[in-house]
């Protein structure tokens, strides 16, 4: 077999990496409110397989995303913030009130955290968590291309990509 042929590829990843201490994973009522304005705003279909909840057979899940919760204390804020208001991470979070964000007393990083509006990713269970196909299981780029690979493409030996309801 040669590189042209489509051939499986078996990673095996490991990380060592260390999370800053961060307060007790919890939903915020900023997370639950933002979540169904996300819901809202995206249509409610995810952004991996463009499908609703009701194609999918299971609720939407909001991911945090760029900024990952449990990084959240560790965070560059004002560098990020510039990335941002270059629109670098798109213009919800270009838009979002970091002049307060950034001078608030006490410091809240979970204000824009929890907020899915500006730090979320609409995703079915698969897309998001799911193994050998989620983002919490992937690297990034491998990830990604299920988002943009061809209709019926076999990804994984469990996975064939499907953007339209119609061919799932």
């Amino acid at each position: 077999m040669t590189v042209q042929e489509t051939h499986e590829l078996k990673d095996t990843l490991a990380a060592d990496y260390f999370v800053p201490g961060h307060e007790e994973r919890t939903t915020t009522a900023l997370f639950t409110r933002t979540k169904k304005l996300l819901i809202e705003r995206e249509g409610g279909r995810c952004f991996v397989t463009n499908m609703t909840a009701e194609e999918l057979g299971a609720p939407l899940q909001a991911h945090h995303h760029p900024v990952e919760r449990c990084f959240s204390t560790a965070w560059d804020w004002p560098r990020f913030a510039e990335d941002c208001k270059k629109g670098i991470w798109g213009s919800h979070a270009k838009a979002f009130d970091w002049e307060s964000f950034l001078n608030a007393q006490p410091f809240a990083p979970y204000v824009f955290v929890d907020d899915m509006t500006v730090n979320g990713l609409l995703l079915g269970a698969g897309p998001h968590i799911g193994k050998d196909q989620g983002l919490h299981r992937l690297p990034f780029p491998v990830w990604l291309f299920t988002k943009y690979a061809v209709e019926g493409y076999k990804f994984s030996p469990t996975e064939t990509i499907h953007h339209d309801p119609e061919q799932a």
